[in-house]
């Protein structure tokens, strides 16, 4: 289904049409309804450009869905609803009016009769309709696997720059110098082959010639010729050998390989997490936002001249105390935003799962300022800029996971390393962001 980027619920995402925030993550906008079933009725609005759940990528659905828990919850405490329906229409026949994909999230509550479905059928699923109906579900999953795994390859490719466009063709006054040279060149080779073959025909001819005067000739020069020849000989030893006009021939081809410079190595790098400055910080203080009661505004040493100011969503999920003095781990290399009004010039890095929100810990010993490695991915951080205009982080996040003893890693394996230890959470099997 064909994406128009125009749709009201994109216009609400790049703030061009105000609406009622309930929250917003790197993901997604969870928003109230204008137009509710009843009261609390929310939604959730994926930030990434698709027309509907059929067209999400992957881990795009990971992220997105990693907040839905969140938005249920809040549903639920606010209009004391003990259940909720998460719905997702996916098309027109389904109901679908807005072509950007969403999720609706509707307290329900015993006998509202909000959604009233057609009753199941009495008879059971016999063996022979499954068989065939999963026949026809794998070859659909078949051919979609193939186009989704076609498609996120090409974004890969995309974020990695491994995919150029076509050099441009060349100009009228390119092609013209061109031809004039590969002309020459013809003209030059031709010129050579012409010549070799009168040469051996003069031979040829010059030979029966030559061999009635050197009877004559050898007996008066054979005196003069020995020694200029000696001379000539003694002088050879010491000089290069020469072409046409006394020049020296150019008896080596001399080929210089052209060495990449910082510029073109950057550019063939892909994007992987070596490309994040990540550094331990220390949280000095911490205050309430003023405009908004899920941000805290924190004053973080980061080792730096001074400390960075920076916003985390963390006021619904910890208390104050629990945030000022903690020591955390945070991408430094992020292009500043405002955030509610104030500007934010990082990000603290925490673990979630569908129950919890805790900080990425550093170890022991780390102090603020040591940058976070991880073994297999050398490199030094990127640039700001080029984090931003290359969509870095966005590229790197859904590879940041904590396993199943909640140890930070990079794609599973790769531990966050710095200070001779590891970075950890209190979260096991779950997201950083």
């Amino acid at each position: 289904m064909a994406y128009d980027p125009q749709n009201i619920f994109a216009k609400i995402i790049r703030g061009e049409i105000p609406s009622h925030k309930i929250f917003e993550t790197e993901h997604s906008l969870a928003i109230l309804d204008a137009f509710p079933v009843t009261p609390g009725h929310s939604l959730l609005l994926p930030k990434h450009a698709c027309a509907s759940i059929t067209d999400m990528p992957a881990h795009v659905a990971a992220n997105v869905l990693s907040d839905l828990p969140k938005l249920s919850r809040l549903v639920q405490a606010a209009t004391g609803a003990p259940a909720v329906n998460i719905v997702s229409n996916s098309g027109k026949e389904a109901g679908q009016v807005v072509f950007h994909a969403h999720f609706h999230v509707i307290p329900r509550f015993a006998g509202d009769e909000l959604v009233a479905l057609k009753p199941s059928r009495s008879s059971m699923l016999s063996a022979d309709e499954a068989s065939a109906m999963l026949a026809k579900l794998r070859d659909s999953e078949g051919a979609y696997a193939r186009t989704l795994a076609a498609v996120e390859e090409l974004e890969a490719q995309m974020r990695a720059g491994s995919i150029t466009a076509p050099p441009p063709p060349a100009s009228p006054s390119e092609a013209a110098a061109k031809g004039k040279g590969e002309a020459a060149a013809k003209g030059k080779g031709e010129a050579a082959a012409k010549g070799k073959g009168e040469a051996a025909a003069k031979g040829k001819g010059e030979a029966a010639a030559k061999g009635k005067v050197e009877a004559a000739a050898k007996g008066k020069g054979e005196a003069a010729a020995k020694g200029k020849g000696e001379a000539d000989s003694a002088g050879e030893t010491a000089s290069p050998a020469k072409g046409e006009e006394g020049k020296p021939f150019n008896t080596e081809k001399k080929v210089k390989a052209k060495k990449a410079g910082p510029a073109e190595a950057e550019a063939e790098r892909p994007i992987d997490i070596s490309w994040a400055d990540i550094r331990v910080g220390l949280i000095v203080d911490a205050t309430p936002h003023p405009e908004s009661d899920k941000l805290y505004v924190e004053t973080i040493d980061l080792g730096e001249e001074k400390p960075r100011q920076i916003l985390s969503g963390l006021a619904q999920h910890m208390r104050l105390d629990e945030v000022k003095g903690a020591r955390v781990v945070c991408i430094c290399n992020l292009k500043p935003r405002k955030m509610a009004n104030i500007l934010s010039e990082g990000m603290v890095l925490c673990a979630n799962d569908a129950t919890s929100l805790a900080f990425v810990r550093p170890p022991d010993g780390a102090k603020p300022g040591d940058r976070v490695t991880w073994d297999g991915y050398p490199g030094e951080p990127v640039e700001m800029k080029k984090m931003d205009k290359k969509k870095g982080w966005e590229a790197i996040m859904p590879d940041l996971l904590t396993d199943k003893d909640g140890n930070a890693t990079y794609k599973g394996t790769a531990l966050w390393a710095v200070a001779g230890g590891i970075c950890t959470t209190s979260v096991p099997n779950g997201t950083i962001k």
